[in-house]
């Protein structure tokens, strides 16, 4: 349940990234899709979502939680995530929007994982229905025009991350808001007056 959650999350961020795209005019639609791309496609979602959450929001929090506390654990281990995965021959503009960008999902990752109260299975839904997700849309189904604005698209050039645009910068912020409410509501306890019988 919490892989598909995950999953229907990824799913709903690279659909608003994809409608704003679409309605801009910054790219069209083609709906191309073969087996080979979803065969690619599932082995990224369960390879890289597995292997980088079991390092990133597995073993890496997990230490860092036990050295310097869950809340900046939390925060390092999203920093150390966005560092890992930038490029660096971007240019100052374009690397601090992704770098901004990944540690926002980096943040959001480590908020699945206390929403699914410890598993990681959210997480690998989320993070590898987007670098899937990411992948076919790219590879068949919208075909990104040449002009296509990096606000919008990401940086990357031809290979944009739209994790560093501002539509994926603000949808990411809006989903961690939504998380953190979520997981604190979780953590209050019931309250209600108790029948005395």
């Amino acid at each position: 349940a919490a892989l598909l959650k995950g999953l229907l999350m990824a799913t709903g961020l690279l659909t608003v990234v994809t409608s704003v795209v679409l309605i801009k005019g910054s790219g069209d639609w083609r709906g191309e899709i073969d087996v080979t791309l979803v065969a690619n496609a599932v082995l990224l979602c369960l390879g890289v979502g597995f292997a980088e959450e079991l390092i990133f929001r597995g073993w890496l929090w997990a230490e860092l939680n036990r050295m310097i506390g869950s809340r900046r654990g939390a925060l390092a281990q999203a920093s150390i995530f966005s560092l890992v995965h930038t490029r660096f021959n971007l240019g100052l503009a374009a690397m601090s929007g992704l770098l901004v960008g990944l540690f926002l999902l980096g943040m959001v990752l480590a908020k699945q994982r206390q929403a699914d109260r410890g598993s990681l299975w959210g997480c690998i839904g989320l993070h590898g229905g987007l670098v899937a997700g990411w992948f076919l849309l790219q590879n068949g189904l919208l075909q990104l025009s040449p002009n296509a604005p990096s606000w919008l698209v990401g940086p990357g050039g031809n290979a944009p991350n739209p994790m560093g645009g501002a539509v994926g910068l603000i949808s990411l912020l809006i989903l961690l808001l939504i998380q953190r409410t979520a997981v604190a509501k979780a953590a209050r306890p019931a309250t209600g007056a108790r029948n005395a019988s």
